[in-house]
C-alpha cells in the first residue's frame, strides 16, 4: 500500500456496529461524561459539555442511528469534531486508527437496511475484516437543528 496515498481513519463501535470517521474531521478524543442536559434540544442530543472553555453539544450516536440507547459506561468516549459545526458524538468505544488508499473505500449503498445509511459516505474492510461504515459528521446533524451546532470561533 502505498502510504502517501493513504487517508487515515478512526474506527469506533456504536451498538456492535463498527464506524469510521476521517480523521481530519477528528479535533479530539475525550472519556464520555453525562453531558448537562438542555430543554427543548432534539432527542439524539443528550446535552453539552465544556471542551476547551466552551460549550458543545453531544449527539448520542445511538439515538441517532435508531439503535437501542443505554448509559454511559467506561468505554465510551466523546469524539469532538473538527467540522464546520462542532459537536461530540458520543460512541461506544474507540477500536483505533486505520489507513486506506482511496480505491480501498467503497461507496455508500443507496438502500441499506440499517437506520444509518443516510449518514454514510463510504465503507471498507478494516484489519480485522469488518465492515467497516464510514460517516460524514456533518451529515450527521439535522438541517433545522444545525443552530445549536454552530462552530464558535
Amino acid at each position: 500500500m502505498d502510504m502517501a496515498e493513504a487517508e487515515k481513519y478512526l474506527v469506533f463501535e456504536v451498538d456492535g456496529h463498527i464506524f469510521s470517521v476521517d480523521f481530519k474531521n477528528v479535533r479530539q478524543i475525550v472519556p464520555a461524561e453525562k453531558p448537562e442536559s438542555i430543554p427543548d434540544f432534539p432527542d439524539y442530543v443528550p446535552g453539552t459539555f465544556k471542551f476547551e472553555e466552551k460549550y458543545v453539544p453531544v449527539i448520542d450516536l445511538r439515538r441517532r442511528f435508531g439503535y437501542t440507547p443505554k448509559k454511559i459506561g467506561d468505554r465510551d468516549c466523546f469524539i469532538v469534531t473538527n467540522t464546520e459545526k462542532r459537536a461530540a458524538l458520543l460512541v461506544d468505544r474507540i477500536f483505533g486508527f486505520e489507513e486506506k488508499n482511496p480505491e480501498q473505500i467503497q461507496p455508500a449503498v443507496e438502500l441499506n437496511r440499517d437506520a444509518s445509511a443516510r449518514f454514510l459516505v463510504g465503507e471498507f474492510t478494516d484489519q480485522q475484516g469488518r465492515e467497516c461504515r464510514l460517516i460524514d459528521p456533518d451529515k450527521v446533524i439535522r438541517l433545522g437543528d444545525e443552530r445549536i451546532f454552530e462552530k464558535e470561533e
